[in-house]
């Protein structure tokens, strides 16, 4: 999502954090200004291109008439608007309608979860296949008709809330590729699903990626860690000096003519031993910036950084820009 941030300059220390808590995101704020351009005219350029403009609120915005006609021409241009309060104020009332995201108490984990769960909220209206597609010509494809090939409910139940609809799911087993590359393995299950179907299909494939091992094991993590155990990946790791990882989620779909994939990747590290809360790889995997493993996580704090958002978010761009989903 392509986020424009409005902000006072005597908080420009407080908000590089926030900007590097948005990687995820294409953010501009007005540091990227160049010499010679014609300031404000860029600026209502940029909040025109925006998906959403970020009012980052303290004393110091509140008063600034620069922050105020900056939100002024986004609210003139219906931008979707995420007031974001850094420092105790009271919010203006051309704000109040709008959900604030309280970072009153610095950018610790949990403040990172609200700012980015809040985003979220925004960005799957922003990006969502049920509106008109930007094509007149787009082919119709029914919702009754996409089939998303899975055996575990609780995929399911995420993409649902994800997406706002009921979806179809067929829990087939289709067999995996022995492929390093988890891309070519979600592209070969989504094939061979049409194949069975003869319908339209998405498939999803997670991976462990160990910078260390060269990406190890990638598309091969189930068949790798099921025989060998997390306390013995643990132990493995103990001859490197880079723990370092992704956890990746990768959405392949096809209609029988189109064939994409949309790839998700979460940052992180591995831990010296498992967490115990299960037998999946994310027993022993720390997203960036945090302190435990993605098991131990509450579920707000796993859907704010998750892999798998990523990937379907850009799923649905690609559904809106090429199909009308009915």
């Amino acid at each position: 999502m392509k986020i424009f941030v409005s902000y006072a300059r005597d908080d420009k220390p407080a908000i590089t954090g926030i900007i590097q808590a948005l990687g995820a995101h294409q953010v501009w704020y007005d540091e990227k200004l160049h010499v010679g351009q014609e300031w404000w005219k860029e600026i209502e350029h940029q909040i025109a291109a925006s998906h959403c403009v970020m009012a980052i609120l303290s004393p110091h915005s509140t008063e600034s008439d620069f922050c105020k006609k900056e939100i002024e021409f986004a609210q003139k241009l219906g931008k979707p608007i995420a007031p974001v309060i850094i420092k105790h104020c009271a919010v203006p009332t051309t704000l109040d309608k709008y959900e604030v995201i309280a970072l009153e108490g610095g950018l610790t984990p949990d403040a990172i979860v609200r700012l980015l769960n809040g985003l979220f909220q925004i960005e799957r209206l922003v990006v969502n296949p049920f509106h008109p597609p930007d094509s007149e010509n787009a082919p119709i494809l029914a919702v009754s008709d996409l089939n998303f090939v899975t055996t575990s409910d609780y995929k399911r139940v995420a993409y649902e809330q994800i997406l706002g609809v009921p979806l179809k799911t067929v829990p087939i087993q289709v067999e995996d590729i022995q492929h390093l590359d988890a891309g070519e393995v979600a592209l070969s299950k989504a094939r061979r699903a049409f194949a069975i179907l003869k319908k339209p299909v998405f498939v999803e494939q997670s991976a462990l990626q160990i910078k260390a091992w060269g990406g190890l094991p990638g598309g091969l993590t189930t068949s790798f860690i099921s025989p060998i155990g997390l306390n013995n990946v643990c132990k493995m790791m103990q001859a490197f000096e880079d723990w370092s990882a992704e956890a990746v989620a990768v959405i392949a779909f096809t209609d029988g003519n189109i064939c994409r994939k949309f790839t998700g990747v979460l940052p992180g590290t591995i831990t010296d031993k498992p967490a115990n809360h299960g037998y999946s790889w994310d027993n022993i995997f720390i997203p960036q910036d945090f302190r435990k493993t993605l098991a131990e996580m509450t579920e707000d704090e796993r859907t704010s950084i998750s892999m798998r958002r990523r990937a379907i978010l850009d799923f649905m761009a690609f559904l809106q820009a090429n199909y009308d989903v009915r």
